[in-house]
């Protein structure tokens, strides 16, 4: 989690500890779970943390549909997202669909797909 992410859910009282996909990890299926996630490695798949922080470092391939409260890019990324906040920071490479209440790219990021604003985020 970078920096800013911390501090933004500390404002929310939130302290936030992510379980952890490491470097070296390659992973192929599905992934849920109830609590926030960072990927370091590569992942094919889906993952479903609906009502939980996904972030995608940049170490990270994932090829992925993606269901996260909050969804954090620094690596590569293609698939389809949904989320209430998707963040693609300046190393953020992302291709596919995203459909979220608040998006927000960097200068410096690749995009190539759709964004759909949503009024409502519905874990």
């Amino acid at each position: 989690m970078s920096p800013e992410d911390k501090k933004i859910s500390q404002e929310a009282g939130l302290p936030r500890m992510a379980s952890r996909l490491g470097q070296t990890i390659v992973f192929d299926g599905n992934l849920s779970g109830h609590e926030d996630l960072e990927i370091l490695g590569n992942f094919t798949g889906q993952v479903d943390l609906a009502l939980h922080d996904l972030t995608i470092q940049k170490t990270s391939r994932v090829k992925a549909d993606i269901r996260a409260k909050n969804l954090f890019l620094y690596g590569q990324l293609e698939g389809k997202v949904q989320a209430e906040r998707v963040v693609i920071s300046d190393t953020g490479r992302f291709t596919g669909d995203i459909v979220a209440c608040k998006i927000s790219v960097q200068n410096g990021a690749k995009f190539k797909g759709t964004i759909k604003i949503s009024q409502d985020y519905k874990p």
